[in-house]
């Protein structure tokens, strides 16, 4: 089964025929987060120039969402999301959301030892391998 293809296959087995649907994970879950969050809210949020974020997904599973969620749902800049194509070793890293492995996001919060690069900005948040716990910082 080519699990990158969304439908049906039908198949033959030793007790008889059967189907294997594939489908996509992500669409049943933004229809989800739309029921229970504003997303014209969230997106005029975004939108505002008074307002800047940026979202670590330290290579985790959470990182096949961010891009569908935050940029075509909601119109973020793509540049405000690290990390967040999944890997199998975390992309070398560790996927803790904490102070110590979250080293990009701390950076550009303005939260790190040596001067960040610009304006920090005004949100910051990490979520870990399986998206269960996560850290939201504040600028600097």
């Amino acid at each position: 089964v080519d699990i990158s293809t969304v439908g049906v296959s039908n198949f033959t087995g030793p007790e008889g025929p059967f189907d294997v649907e594939v489908f996509d994970s992500a669409s049943d879950y933004i229809k989800l987060m739309k029921s229970i969050f504003d997303f014209e809210s969230i997106r005029k949020l975004l939108s505002s120039p008074k307002f800047t974020f940026c979202y670590d997904a330290l290579h985790g599973v959470a990182g096949a969402y961010a891009k569908r969620i935050f940029v075509d749902e909601l119109g973020a800049q793509e540049s405000s999301l690290l990390n967040c194509v999944p890997k199998e070793d975390f992309g070398g890293g560790h996927p803790d959301p904490n102070l110590t492995y979250a080293k990009e996001l701390v950076a550009r919060m303005g939260l790190g030892k040596s001067e960040s690069q610009g304006e920090p900005p005004e949100f910051g948040a990490a979520a870990d391998g399986d998206a269960d716990r996560n850290m939201i910082l504040g600028k600097r």
